[in-house]
């Protein structure tokens, strides 16, 4: 098992949107923890739990957002608040409302919209 990362280099790509929508992780062994988003991109997002379980970095887990909106994510680190996600498989039925959920919510939706087609370059 890895321990939390103390210090994490900022490498966003991408704008994080300050939304806090609940949803549930899905570990290995089918375990389920009900938690919500600090913060939200095209990219990932930080989740927020009231216990963090030990973690590895590197491992794969399933994101579900609004109980309708899921992921399939990469654990990039965790602390005692919550666990860093980047965001690897969403399914195209989830895409679309979940691109739609981010732009109503952007400060700046040209920003997002050039975000995103960086994304599929």
């Amino acid at each position: 098992m890895t321990k939390p990362n103390a210090l994490l280099q900022e490498r966003r790509k991408n704008s994080r949107l300050s939304l806090g929508l609940k949803g549930r992780l899905i570990l290995p062994g089918d375990v389920a923890l009900k938690g919500q988003t600090k913060n939200l991109s095209f990219g990932g997002t930080f989740f927020e739990l009231d216990q963090v379980p030990l973690l590895t970095i590197g491992d794969y887990i399933s994101l579900e957002l609004l109980a309708r909106i899921k992921f399939t994510c990469e654990i990039i680190h965790y602390n005692e608040n919550g666990i860093g996600l980047r965001f690897d498989l969403i399914l195209i039925r989830y895409y679309e409302h979940f691109k739609e959920m981010m732009l109503l919510h952007a400060p700046d939706r040209d920003q997002m919209i050039k975000e995103l087609g960086r994304l599929a370059d």
